[in-house]
């Protein structure tokens, strides 16, 4: 793999070569299982072993037989590398907790706890969670700040406690089988240990090819779910207790307030956010596009690093207007940092996409895997950790279609039977998808609409019989009542959709299965704790207003950037533009959907129908969307 190491302070580029083995965080168990002791070990081995790569560092494994339970651990040493072993016991052993993230906030829990007189072995956050949970019990989960997916089994109360972070940084697959609950990081690891059968799951494939992602609960195979953001998961009580320790609301402030105030307050929360998740005992990293968002973290980065930081990032040499090296490497050289540029050509894309695919886990096209990939590759040659600026987009309203109030406005007006009826007419993609927005029986499923791909008509002509359900199509992924309660205006009930839809289940997902196949932990100081409350009651105002996006992030950056930098518009991270309609791509996407002799879910007779021809009659999102099935249809079945 050919890498550009590029050096803040010098104008020259080398190329050197990188290989490494993939490794990283991954936990795992069973509870209330037939097994005996040994197999509960036995199928504890062969999870762990299915994900290796998510923690390469170390191994462990307990199991309670008494309970019919066992956890294990594969751990990717990055905060207290000597005794940070998981599972990790309470004082008494009567509490083993694992651990897949990191708790920011660890050390201030942690001195409140010895303050109670609680006996620390090690300054590991795992261990913190045993003894919070051990004062509070589930209540402990309100306090963690931080991203993580846990496992937490009480051998005196026989219970298991599964959890996941507020807004979904790390991902937690669990089953209800004839052998117990199992649960793992990885999909792949519950069918390493023969537990769960990989079975495809009909509605989630209709859901995913209306949206490009599976929305938890559910999970792309039958009979597997997942923990939604914010979720736990009760087990040994009767019933097994589901609930959330944390919902998305909005919350208004009563008190009119100055816009540079509120710049001020997300200085200060952005700055304290970014110095907790640098705290580590390897060198942490960063990635850097050039945009406000990736910039910011790492300007505050190199305030506590210096020199030291290490930054990457990644460059279109075939796709000029992808490119935004000149505006990263201007960002190295004014922050003095050791920077390093991998190159992304959609040449090399096809060797890599069975292997990505079969990373994720599930289908998954409507975030860039493919060039995350690339970039996870770079940074995992020298650093464990990087922080990112993920999730800015979808706080602070940084889409572009968020500033469209003329079809909401036209929505009053136009008769929805005559929306309705051109919609299912209409052949050309961008006007169909305009007439169901104007044709959606309420706003919450209008929005739903813009990031639609595939109708319900098409899944019924594309899908063979066993794989087409009639449904649910985008009803998983409204905006609930609940939320939808919180929301003031347009813009807040969109961004509830962004950031519970595609930044849970696509963009953060992707961040983290891309990131763990090459050992690489990405946070993510936008998704802290108090960054989160933050916008969720800042004014829409300071978000979308006047045609102009992230408008609270740009004042922020006009402050902490370069002038040129802080003058731009949003870049998004993405795939060149219409890269899956040329070559090679193209080529690629026929072989794999015509030459698979009926294997999959796609009718053969659509295929041809679509793919003949010189000119494929697909857009270029909606053939990502098909391959992206395709490539984990063939990788698990």
């Amino acid at each position: 793999m050919c890498v550009g190491h590029y050096t803040s302070t010098s104008a020259k580029i080398d190329v050197v070569l990188w290989t490494g083995k993939p490794t990283m965080c991954g936990i795992a168990g069973v509870f209330r299982s037939r097994l005996t002791a040994d197999g509960i070990r036995a199928a504890l081995d062969a999870m762990n072993e299915a994900q290796r790569y998510r923690g390469p560092d170390e191994t462990g494994c307990f199991v309670a037989p008494e309970l019919g339970a066992g956890l294990a651990s594969r751990r990717l040493s990055i905060v207290d590398i000597e005794h940070g072993q998981q599972p990790m016991p309470n004082e008494d052993g009567r509490v083993r907790v694992v651990l897949s993230g990191e708790i920011y906030n660890h050390v201030a829990l942690r001195d409140e706890l010895a303050a109670r007189g609680h006996r620390f072995r090690s300054r590991s956050d795992t261990e913190v969670v045993a003894h919070l949970y051990e004062e509070v019990g589930c209540e402990c989960l309100r306090r963690l700040d931080g991203m993580f997916a846990l496992g937490i089994l009480d051998l005196e109360r026989q219970t298991l406690l599964l959890a996941r972070d507020r807004v979904g940084m790390k991902h937690l697959y669990y089953g209800e089988t004839a052998s117990g609950l199992v649960f793992a990081s990885e999909a792949k690891a519950l069918f390493a240990a023969g537990l769960v059968k990989a079975e495809p799951n009909p509605f989630a494939i209709d859901t995913y090819l209306a949206t490009g992602y599976v929305p938890a609960p559910v999970s792309a195979f039958q009979g597997v779910a997942r923990l939604m953001p914010g979720e736990y998961l009760l087990a040994g009580m009767r019933p097994t207790r589901r609930d959330f320790f944390w919902r998305l609301a909005y919350r208004h402030e009563q008190v009119s307030r100055k816009d540079e105030e509120y710049v001020d307050e997300l200085d200060h929360l952005l700055a304290g956010a970014v110095r907790t998740h640098l705290a580590a005992d390897v060198p942490v990293g960063a990635f850097l596009s050039g945009g406000w968002d990736s910039s910011l973290t790492a300007a505050y980065a190199a305030e506590v690093a210096g020199a030291r930081l290490k930054t990457f990032s990644i460059v279109f040499p075939d796709s000029p207007q992808m490119d935004e090296s000149r505006y990263s490497r201007l960002m190295a050289r004014t922050l003095g940092t050791d920077h390093h540029e991998i190159e992304y050509r959609d040449a090399g894309l096809p060797a890599k996409l069975s292997a990505i695919s079969r990373h994720l886990d599930e289908p998954v096209s409507s975030a860039p895997a493919g060039v995350l990939f690339q970039l996870a590759s770079l940074a995992a040659g020298h650093v464990k950790t990087t922080i990112s600026g993920e999730g800015a987009d979808e706080l602070f309203g940084g889409y572009e279609w968020l500033r469209l109030d003329s079809p909401y406005l036209l929505r009053r007006l136009a008769p929805k039977w005559i929306t309705r009826r051109a919609a299912l007419w209409c052949s050309h993609p961008r006007l169909r998808r305009a007439l169901r927005v104007l044709s959606a029986s309420e706003d919450r499923v209008a929005d739903a609409e813009w990031r639609r791909c595939f109708t319900p008509e098409d899944k019924q002509r594309m899908l063979k019989p066993e794989c087409w359900t009639g449904g649910p199509d985008i009803l998983p992924v409204l905006v609930p009542e609940d939320v939808l309660a919180s929301c003031a205006d347009r813009i807040e009930r969109c961004l509830a959709l962004e950031i519970r839809g595609r930044l849970s289940d696509a963009i953060l997902f992707i961040s983290d299965k891309v990131g763990m196949a090459h050992s690489l932990e990405v946070r993510m100081p936008f998704l802290d704790r108090c960054v989160v409350d933050f916008a969720l009651r800042l004014p829409s105002r300071l978000k979308v207003h006047r045609g102009r996006e992230k408008i609270v992030v740009q004042k922020l950056a006009g402050r902490r950037l370069p002038a040129v930098i802080a003058a731009r518009r949003k870049h998004g991270l993405g795939y060149p533009r219409g890269a899956w309609m040329k070559e090679p791509l193209r080529t690629f996407a026929r072989e794999l959907l015509l030459d698979g002799g009926g294997r999959g879910p796609f009718r053969r007779v659509y295929l041809e129908h679509t793919l003949a021809g010189p000119r494929p009659r697909l857009r270029d999102e909606a053939m990502r969307r098909l391959v992206f099935l395709q490539l984990w249809w063939n990788g698990f079945f």
